[in-house]
């Protein structure tokens, strides 16, 4: 299979790869952000304004996907090293890239810590809702305000990685769905 060049990309593919690659490093540099001591400084709205882009972004990235030749070639059920290559021949900076990205939401996802859907209620306490399996009921937890932090953290961290490791892999959707050659052997 030959080296995937980018510049021979159409010019609305290689928008949308752009823009997955954008929300993506945007993601994972919120992520980063939350690892910030102290209290959260990443705007819970900005993370869900990156989470919330998974589904235009990476949903047409996945039809695109579905509907063309490259994936076709690519995902169908006979061809099982093809999508390997094809990630073979992809140039070796953007592998690079793809190893980097995939490493660091990884390790944001493990530093993300047990997020909890945490709340405050009128009087200003914060806490959290968990299920009791001994009473069969929910129970709230009152929280600290340092561990109110420190749970808000970790519910962005891993709300945050998780958009950038779905737009990392709708740029590289868009690259197979793009992949003029994918129908060689």
């Amino acid at each position: 299979m030959d080296q995937v060049e980018l510049s021979g990309l159409p010019r609305v593919d290689r928008v949308h790869f752009a823009l997955a690659w954008v929300l993506s490093v945007l993601s994972l540099l919120l992520a980063t952000a939350t690892l910030l001591p102290g209290p959260n400084k990443v705007p819970f709205g900005a993370v869900g304004i990156m989470f919330v882009a998974i589904f235009p972004v990476f949903g047409v990235a996945l039809l695109r996907v579905l509907f063309s030749e490259g994936g076709r070639s690519l995902l169908g059920r006979n061809n099982g090293g093809r999508m390997a290559r094809f990630a073979w021949s992809l140039p070796t900076g953007l592998k690079c890239s793809y190893v980097v990205m995939f490493a660091a939401v990884l390790l944001a996802m493990t530093a993300g810590g047990e997020a909890r859907d945490t709340k405050t209620d009128e009087q200003g306490n914060h806490y959290y809702t968990r299920w009791n399996n001994t009473t069969l009921h929910s129970e709230r937890v009152v929280l600290t305000a340092a561990e109110y932090h420190e749970a808000a953290k970790a519910q962005a961290r891993n709300f945050a990685s998780g958009a950038a490791l779905f737009h990392t892999m709708g740029g590289f959707l868009v690259l197979v769905a793009a992949a003029p050659n994918a129908n060689r052997r």
